[in-house]
């Protein structure tokens, strides 16, 4: 697991931030395998090697816990998708968008996506059992730093339709949807030991291969 971007340790200098991270990351293995309600405090801070008295000193509780988990992974997919906005911006303000660079783009956030679910398996779990709930602990999380993040997206695809590249009627949400919910089902699935599994365990195995094929699918379509 990537327990955070940022986040530099020095276990002699900082015991207390050093202390916060092993209860975080305890957390997110814990929460990923038993889900909140059937994960213990005491389990969270034997684990993390912690005294159970911090979990309320720094997160309020279990639940607090929870959400920061949650939120921690959020901030890292949002610092590590900034270097690839800041190229579209960048794009933006000089008007150099084309149909070359969008599928560059897309290219990258596509890959984005999948490097972030490899790292951080545990925190799939948890979002999955989310939204099965209806986001009952994270839905402010979505709000305040998913849906900001989303809407570069948004921008990227309208870019694209004002210029006349891609289709005046793709609906980008309905479009980034699709694509991110494909990526987290397609690794749910290949956990998973089916026959169907099996038939794209080539995919599991090279993420380059498989951002190509969700490019060629997204973009490109299956009809010749």
């Amino acid at each position: 697991m990537s327990f955070f971007i940022n986040t530099k340790l020095d276990v002699k200098s900082d015991i207390k931030l050093a202390a916060r991270f092993c209860i975080i990351k305890a957390a997110a293995n814990l929460f990923a395998k038993l889900g909140l309600d059937k994960c213990s405090t005491r389990e969270i801070a034997k684990q993390a090697d912690s005294n159970i008295s911090l979990i309320s000193y720094y997160f309020g509780g279990k639940e607090g816990l929870y959400k920061e988990v949650m939120r921690s992974y959020a901030l890292e997919v949002t610092e590590s998708a900034r270097p690839i906005l800041a190229e579209i911006q960048l794009r933006e303000i000089t008007s150099e968008i084309t149909k070359k660079t969008f599928i560059e783009d897309m290219g990258k956030i596509i890959s984005n996506i999948i490097s972030t679910r490899l790292k951080n398996p545990e925190l799939s779990k948890i979002f999955s059992r989310e939204k099965l709930a209806g986001l009952p602990y994270s839905k402010e999380i979505h709000e305040e730093i998913f849906y900001p993040l989303i809407l570069n997206f948004y921008r990227l695809i309208e870019s694209g339709q004002q210029k006349g590249y891609v289709k005046s009627e793709i609906n980008p949400a309905l479009l980034f949807i699709t694509i991110t919910e494909g990526i987290w089902g397609f690794y749910e699935i290949m956990e998973c030991d089916t026959s169907l599994s099996h038939d794209c365990k080539n995919l599991t195995q090279d993420p380059e291969l498989l951002k190509n094929q969700l490019l060629n699918i997204y973009l490109m379509g299956v009809l010749k």
